[in-house]
């Protein structure tokens, strides 16, 4: 894994899908990296493709779109180094079906 001083580390639930981009007026393939409690998508990346993959490890690349200072819309070529967390979830209680306890 990249960790230097530069490299900015992201976490959350990534979703490959299609959706209708607007502004290009066809169907688009994104990479949306969403994060409980958060609204919409923290980052986007259009038209990704996997260049890479092992071990664990994945390199996405495509382009994102942002606003620049201007107010004009740009697109820059990006890659994504992303990691699986194979750690899996602790089981949260369910308190549903559960009746309060009597004294």
């Amino acid at each position: 894994m990249l960790s230097d001083r530069y490299t900015v580390k992201h976490s959350g639930l990534l979703v490959i899908m299609d959706v209708t981009d607007q502004g290009l007026r066809r169907p688009v393939k994104v990479a949306r990296l969403t994060q409980p409690g958060r609204p919409g998508p923290y980052l986007e990346l259009l038209d990704p493709h996997i260049v890479w993959a092992n071990d664990g490890k994945f390199t996405l690349a495509g382009f994102e779109r942002t606003t620049n200072a201007e107010g004009k819309v740009v697109e820059f070529a990006q890659s994504w180094l992303c990691a699986l967390d194979l750690a899996l979830p602790e089981p949260e209680a369910d308190t549903r079906n559960v009746r309060p306890m009597r004294s």
